[in-house]
């Protein structure tokens, strides 16, 4: 081989050595990057699902209890739900559930309707409010319940297994 050969060839693996370790680097950095963002959003996940466990835990010890001292602390961290943390992670229909339930808490029992608009702000199908039931505390509260599950069910794709159909609806769908 010639000398001018033998560097032609030699150009050209360090050119191609360069190149493999660019392109291994970019690849371990999206690597990096993509387990990070699933981890974050893991991490955000949890939470919503824990906020939006206790926030129709909350509303059903509210709507159901008799016992005073039930009563005081899960009003207390209903309005600390409201006012914060489900603000947060809450998408549109439960965000209006939320609202229902609040505008039926006893101090605020004069505002106890139902939205009537859905979370794409599109009237509620009138058939559909009739099937609903009274506007109440207690139907407030399973409407949240299913507001949530039908957004653990459509945004992050959980599925509650095969059952029948709920008779609880997210009238906000």
């Amino acid at each position: 081989m010639t000398e001018d050969k033998y560097r032609m060839w030699d150009i050209r693996f360090k050119v191609g050595g360069a190149f493999v370790v660019i392109v291994s680097a970019l690849w371990t950095l999206h690597t990096y990057n993509d387990a990070r963002t699933k981890e974050q959003n893991s991490y955000i996940f949890q939470r919503q699902a824990a906020l939006y466990f206790d926030a129709a835990q909350t509303a059903a010890t509210i709507a159901i209890s008799k016992d005073p001292q039930k009563l005081a602390p899960a009003l207390e961290r209903f309005n600390e739900l409201y006012a914060g943390e489900m603000v947060i992670v809450e998408d549109r229909r439960v965000e209006l559930a939320m609202i229902a339930v609040h505008n039926c808490l006893p101090d605020n029992a004069k505002m106890c309707v139902r939205p009537t608009k859905n979370q794409n702000n599109k009237d509620i199908d009138a058939k559909k409010l009739e099937l609903l039931g009274q506007e109440s505390l207690y139907e407030f509260s399973l409407e949240l319940a299913a507001c949530t599950r039908n957004a653990l069910q459509d945004d992050r794709e959980i599925s509650f297994g095969k059952v029948q159909p709920a008779k609880t609806v997210c009238p906000y769908d």
